[in-house]
């Protein structure tokens, strides 16, 4: 049987991306082969060889393009995060929901914020693997790279304290109803482009829930979006308030919220904002 080697090339180029941000023009090239037969009907082949170099070609051209701008957000505007998923950059769920939102706080006092918050995150996760609550010193002992956000809250001119939260309250009062399965996994959506650092997948009260310790105020949306991520299958949010209170038995209870979509879609206009904003 006689056999014929055809090649097919095709090339896609472009500018990234609009202003704000610098223009920059790529292209790609890419060819293709394939071995014909006699009974191969060649022109359908080279449609086929075209086509999906056209869908690789622009697979390539928005990979490039998500990470131009990306860079060039992180480069202008603090505190926002993007993922690295399949060579694509995507905001992360905080970035899209909160970009615009502390722009009145300084970002000395957003870093002792976030490391307060993660400092009782590493505690509640330690207290559930061994059932101790570990003094701070402890904590940094065990954990070495927590370090950091030990000396920023120890030096912040704030005087925040992770005694100042209710984490340990809380959970003595809720652990029961607790059964925690897995903390701090990143997940992504690739329909809607977003990522993020979901803080705990469990049982709470016999449903699979998705679990947030919120030492600040929470948002239902942003917990949505991560149950809405890529292979994530909960029946219900639950926010745990561990922050700072004033209630005389020193905790809040949890909240919660079945109804997932309805949120889900208030996180896909923020989403949407995002992109007009933005360009990703």
């Amino acid at each position: 049987m006689e056999i014929k080697l055809i090649e097919v090339s095709s090339t896609m180029g472009g500018v990234i991306p609009d202003a704000p941000y610098a223009n920059e023009r790529v292209s790609f090239t890419e060819t293709i082969h394939a071995d014909l037969t006699s009974s191969d009907n060649e022109s359908e082949i080279r449609k086929e060889l075209r086509d999906k170099l056209h869908t690789d070609l622009y697979k390539k051209f928005e990979e490039v393009s998500s990470v131009f701008k990306a860079n060039a957000i992180e480069q202008q505007f603090r505190n926002m995060r993007f993922y690295t998923i399949d060579g694509m950059k995507y905001p992360s769920v905080t970035t899209i929901t909160g970009w615009d939102k502390d722009f009145k706080i300084s970002k000395i006092d957003l870093m002792q914020y976030a490391s307060r918050g993660t400092l009782v995150h590493a505690l509640i996760h330690n207290y559930f693997e061994t059932g101790k609550w570990l003094t701070i010193q402890e904590l940094v002992e065990k954990e070495p790279e927590l370090r950091a956000d030990a000396i920023i809250l120890h030096d912040g001119l704030l005087g925040l304290t992770v005694d100042q939260c209710s984490h340990v309250a809380f959970f003595e009062k809720y652990k029961d109803d607790f059964e925690m399965e897995s903390f701090e996994q990143v997940v992504s959506n690739k329909k809607y482009k977003y990522a993020g650092r979901y803080d705990a997948i469990g049982i709470y009260k016999g449903k699979k829930s998705l679990i947030d310790f919120k030492s600040g105020q929470g948002e239902f949306k942003q917990l949505a979006a991560y149950a809405k991520a890529d292979e994530i299958n909960v029946d219900q949010l639950v926010i745990c308030p561990v922050g700072k209170t004033d209630n005389k038995q020193g905790y809040i209870a949890p909240r919660v919220e079945v109804n997932i979509q309805k949120h889900f879609e208030e996180f896909l206009e923020d989403r949407a904002k995002f992109t007009e904003r933005f360009g990703i």
